[in-house]
């Protein structure tokens, strides 16, 4: 975490451990199971992006806007002239159908078709919801999920954690979120620069 180094010392360098650490420490829960199931998305779909837009903690919001700000050197002003009249992600980069944060998405992009869910019925990992034609993942039951033998990711799980990371669970839509913590940031960057002067 080399490009948290300018804010070592402070509540924001705490705040960015904390979220990134978390990201870290469930990756290998969704490559277990995704690879078990033979679970992946096809290498140039983006679908998902094109019709949602994320809700997001203050503290992924701060992930996201540090990444852009300090890693990627990003002028943050698409997202003030970014609507709600998009349909599509503000992160989504159409050209190359990928997400122009990665590393630092949210929990709902890190569990959609990563994880399964708790419905009425039991376990169920349904798999896409905007299948290309032929490639729909068949839904895998809650026999075919604990017969496995793995530990199972669950939605609800990982996103009740995202939520205990901070003081409140509080969500807002992505480039709102993002565009606050992005003036945090600068603030932050503000205050570092003229204590070092």
């Amino acid at each position: 975490m080399d490009d948290l180094d300018a804010y070592r010392g402070t509540a924001l360098y705490d705040d960015l451990v904390r979220i990134r650490s978390y990201y870290a420490s469930i990756e290998h829960d969704f490559d277990l199971f995704t690879g078990h199931f033979s679970i992946s998305c096809p290498t140039v779909c983006g679908r998902c992006c094109e019709r949602f837009i994320p809700d997001v903690t203050r503290l992924e919001a701060l992930a996201i806007a540090q990444t852009l700000v300090d890693v990627q050197g990003r002028d943050l002003d698409f997202l003030e002239h970014w609507s709600m009249s998009h349909s599509a992600c503000p992160l989504y980069d159409p050209s190359s159908h990928r997400c122009t944060a990665y590393a630092v998405r949210p929990i709902v992009c890190r569990v959609f078709c990563s994880a399964a869910s708790r419905t009425r019925r039991g376990l169920r990992f349904g798999g896409c919801a905007l299948p290309e034609e032929g490639s729909r993942v068949d839904a895998i039951d809650e026999e075919g999920l604990t017969s496995s033998g793995i530990r199972i990711p669950l939605m609800d799980e990982y996103g009740e954690a995202v939520d205990e990371l901070q003081s409140s669970c509080e969500r807002r839509l992505m480039d709102e979120a993002v565009l606050e913590e992005a003036g945090r940031i600068m603030l932050y960057k503000l205050m570092i620069d003229q204590g070092a002067s």
